[in-house]
């Protein structure tokens, strides 16, 4: 059995980027992912707008972002496709090498072919243990939501079905069918 070299999270920050190739650090481990997809995309392009329509109508207090880098650990690096930060978290935050040292307070994943269930539930956990309060992961394939909470609790969100984080983002409603409508003309 091979094993693998663990590196810091200074080595990690100084790799190289390869073209076509997206890289997170998993408590030591670099994980290297192809680019997302047409289909994973446009998902993550949906949420994006949705979070981006709730806080411009509302004024909630948070920045809402794509594919940035959160240090959640001394060797842990994540990036969720979507991700909601509080307004006043985020000033404190400093970025170092281009990862913000905190954690968002939602976290959106986008499940790829190339994603195993073990990992995901590993880099929901990650987040969870980091301060998020919740973290959604979208399943293109079956078109459900899996939405964990920082309390334990566990909902899944089906068609028919909205996606809503009272608590976190008051009046929210967004309808699963908005989200994944359109998508079988995606895949590719």
């Amino acid at each position: 059995m091979a094993t693998q070299t663990l590196v810091t999270f200074d080595q990690f920050m100084d790799l190289p980027e390869q073209e076509g190739v997206d890289r997170e650090l998993d408590e030591g481990r670099v994980i290297e992912m192809p680019h997302p997809s047409f289909l994973h995309g446009a998902i993550q392009g949906r949420v994006f707008h949705f979070f981006t329509v709730y806080l411009e109508r509302t004024g909630a207090d948070f920045h809402a972002s794509l594919n940035t880098g959160f240090r959640l650990g001394p060797e842990t690096v994540r990036a969720p496709d979507v991700c909601l930060v509080r307004r006043s978290s985020y000033a404190a935050m400093e970025a170092v090498k281009g990862a913000l040292l905190g954690f968002p307070d939602l976290a959106v994943e986008i499940v790829s072919p190339s994603d195993t269930a073990a990992d995901m539930d590993r880099k929901i956990e990650q987040y969870l243990r980091a301060g998020a309060a919740a973290v959604w992961v979208f399943y293109p394939e079956t078109r459900h939501v899996m939405i964990r909470r920082r309390s334990g609790e566990t909902r899944i969100v089906t068609s028919g079905q909205t996606l809503e984080e009272p608590e976190l983002l008051p009046g929210l409603s967004i309808l699963v069918d908005h989200v994944f409508s359109g998508i079988e003309e995606l895949k590719k």
